[in-house]
């Protein structure tokens, strides 16, 4: 039950492995189109730019190209990513759609992978819901959750009334433990 996916997870997932080969499609698209890249910065208080940037107007611009091998090397990744997951996801595997889409999420950086990112810690998310109180949803979990410590409290409650009455109370009168040789410490001697 916690390693499998229900139908609402495998859908997300499945729309998640679909996100990510359309990622790979836009990736071979830059790859064929292998644009430049413009990267731009203030110029210097004395008006002059850095190593590798020219001034254009008012602001120093350098040209870049990305290498095809980087594209390629991503595009490979992305997919390869995108098919384990949706492997994992056809066969309804919890881990393995998880750790794949962390592991792409990680990859593609923050501003594209944090939507798989947070695919994969949701999915690890409701398996720990599952595990702990066997509801994956978040109020069902929380409803379980209220009524165990409720029954936690009310067992408690019984038990130290029970201990109660059956322990005799201590009567004030009765002797301290005698000393122990081993354990108590000599006493001073008494000054004359």
């Amino acid at each position: 039950m916690v390693l499998g996916l229900d139908n609402f997870e495998r859908t997300i997932s499945l729309v998640g492995a679909g996100t990510a080969l359309i990622f790979a499609l836009a990736t071979i698209v830059e790859w064929a189109r292998n644009a430049a890249t413009i990267i731009t910065q203030a110029p210097s208080k004395t008006n002059t730019c850095a190593k590798g940037f020219h001034l254009v107007k008012t602001l120093c611009q350098e040209v870049t190209h990305t290498s095809r091998s980087e594209w390629e090397v991503r595009v490979l990744f992305i997919a390869v990513v995108a098919l384990c997951i949706l492997f994992f996801a056809l066969r309804r595997k919890r881990a393995g759609v998880a750790c794949f889409a962390i592991f792409l999420g990680l990859g593609l950086g923050i501003s594209t992978g944090l939507v798989f990112f947070l695919l994969g810690a949701w999915l690890i998310v409701r398996a720990y819901r599952l595990q702990k109180y066997g509801d994956a949803s978040f109020f069902g979990s929380n409803r379980v959750a209220k009524e165990t410590g409720q029954a936690k409290r009310a067992d408690r409650a019984t038990r130290a009334s029970a201990k109660n009455e059956t322990a005799p109370a201590p009567s004030k009168s009765t002797a301290p433990p005698s000393a122990s040789k081993r354990y108590t410490p000599k006493k001073p001697p008494r000054r004359r």
